[in-house]
Parts: C-alpha cells; structure tokens; sequence
C-alpha cells in the first residue's frame, strides 16, 4: 500500500524539468547552427540543440560530446557545445574540455573555430576558448596576444596590459605586444613610460616602424620641444601622413618659432585633404591669417 502511494510521487519527480540557468535565452537564442541534413553529425547536433532549448542539458551535453567523439574535427560541433556552456555560464567546464582534448599550436581546427567565431561577432566566445588554448604549451603567446587585442578593442585598458606583459615576460622585444603597451600608456599620459617603450621599439621594430610619433608625443608632452623636432626629422612618410602627427609637429613649431615655416608639411597636409580633411588651412596653419595669430598666443601660454 506504502509503495502504490509513493508511485505517482518518484512518477511525477522523475519527469520534472528543474530549473536551467539561462533557460529562457537558451529558448530564444540563434547561436546554435543545425548541419546540413547529409552531415555526419546532423543527428547528434541537431539533438544536442532540441535537448539545450528543451532544458535537458545532461542530454545536450552528452549528444554534443558523442558528435565530437565520432568526428572531432568537425568545427559545427565545437561551436555549438561552445555555446551550450557560454549560455550557460559554464565557461570553465568549456576550458576544461578543450586542455584535455589538447589541440596542437597552430591547429586548423582551432584557428577556424577563431575565426568563425570572430565573423560571427560572438567575441566572449572567442575569449573564453582562448583562455583555455593559453594553458596549453605553444598556443600561450598567439592567445594573449589575441586576448590584449580584444580588450584593447574594448577599452579595458588593465586587462589588456596585462596580457601584453605576460608577453613581454616571454619576449622583452615582443613587436605587436611593445606597441600595444606603448599605446595604452600614451593612453593614460604616463610619458617617461612612453619613452621607454618608444626605445625598446627603436630596437625590437621589424614590421611596423610607425615608432616615432610616440618619442615626439612624449617629448612634447613633457615640454621637450627641440627634442619632439629631433624626432619628427626621423619620422617616415606614413607618420607624417597622420593628421594627429601634422598636428604635434605644427604646435612644436608654433612653440618654437616666431615665424615657423611651414613648407616642409604641406605636402603631408595636402594629403590628408585630399583625403576628406575639411578645416581650413588659415585655421590649421594659424600664422597664415593674421586674426589667427592669437592661437599660437593661446599654445605659448599654455604650455610655458
């Protein structure tokens, strides 16, 4: 008699759905991407995907686990268990998965998987897996590397020097990571720093010799103007076609000179306008036009 009342109580808990976190976005969400019908994998995702929306993860899981057991180089499958625990918040589960499945440097699978994700604009995503390669040998520079840029793009200034660092503790001539320090340091005015960089960019230089603008900026934030001069001499073209660059060099001048001449940037100037640039040259060159004089007055006042 006991056991006929407890039946319909473990009947109805056994079907029960418990709670899901997420779920209703899991419901909605358009992330998960179904493989053509005459894919190997077009069952196991295609549940893996009824079973996420359906909150029956355990089954979600498992379905996406057995596709990438059968076929593990199918990139649909990495994407879809990939969004199954960002939605879910699971994000260390997801890492955990990847270092144990270990994929090698430079993997196509994984480099695909970047870059899908990347085209897609699911760029936590991205992150999240990029977290995992950097604890796997010979992915960890690519992955920092990767994740500064990310949160450089994002304005999250610390958490890309971070990275940057983690880099240069590996290579003190890191290309890509000296410039990425450089930049967030002129980004938050600290100008004996930026000096120091700009100098290990003077060495460490290889693809990108745009270096100098830093030396300049710096010195001329720092009232070095002769010194910000010395260094716009060595600038190249493609420096001097900026017009933040154009900018610094007319105001050292202006700083400088009673009478600057100004015939060394016109062809720069020229450039940038024929490019689009609309302010006028009395007003960008402030000594051709006398009512426009008061600006180089305005400059030397508030830098001496």
């Amino acid at each position: 008699m006991k056991q006929n009342f407890l039946l319909p109580i473990l009947l109805f808990f056994a079907h029960c759905t418990y709670p899901v976190k997420n779920q209703e976005i899991i419901e909605t969400d358009k992330g998960f991407i179904f493989p053509a019908q005459d894919s190997p994998v077009f069952a196991c995702n295609s549940q893996g995907i009824k079973a996420a929306k359906l909150g029956q993860i355990e089954i979600a899981e498992t379905s996406f686990d057995e596709c990438l057991r059968k076929n593990p180089s199918l990139v649909i499958s990495h994407l879809n268990r990939s969004r199954l625990y960002f939605l879910l918040e699971e994000y260390e589960t997801l890492k955990i998965k990847i270092v144990t499945e270990a994929p090698k440097p430079g993997s196509i699978l994984y480099t695909t998987i970047l870059e899908d994700l990347n085209k897609s604009l699911r760029w936590e995503e991205r992150v999240i897996i990029l977290d995992a390669l950097s604890r796997i040998k010979g992915w960890e520079l690519y992955s920092f590397e990767e994740m500064a840029k990310y949160y450089m793009s994002q304005g999250n200034l610390s958490f890309a020097a971070s990275y940057w660092n983690q880099i240069l503790e590996v290579n003190p001539f890191h290309e890509e990571a000296l410039y990425g320090m450089v930049e967030i340091q002129t980004e938050m005015g600290k100008w004996h720093t930026v000096l120091d960089y700009a100098k290990s960019l003077s060495v460490a230089a290889k693809k990108n010799k745009d270096f100098h603008f830093y030396y300049i900026k710096a010195n001329f934030e720092l009232g070095r103007y002769t010194e910000a001069l010395r260094w716009i001499n060595l600038a190249n073209a493609n420096e001097k076609s900026q017009i933040t660059f154009l900018e610094i060099w007319r105001d050292c001048l202006l700083l400088t000179k009673d009478n600057p001449n100004w015939e060394p940037l016109l062809p720069y100037y020229r450039k940038i306008k024929s490019q689009g640039y609309t302010i006028p040259d009395s007003i960008f060159f402030p000594t051709l036009d006398a009512s426009s004089k008061e600006l180089r007055k305005a400059i030397r006042s508030g830098r001496q």
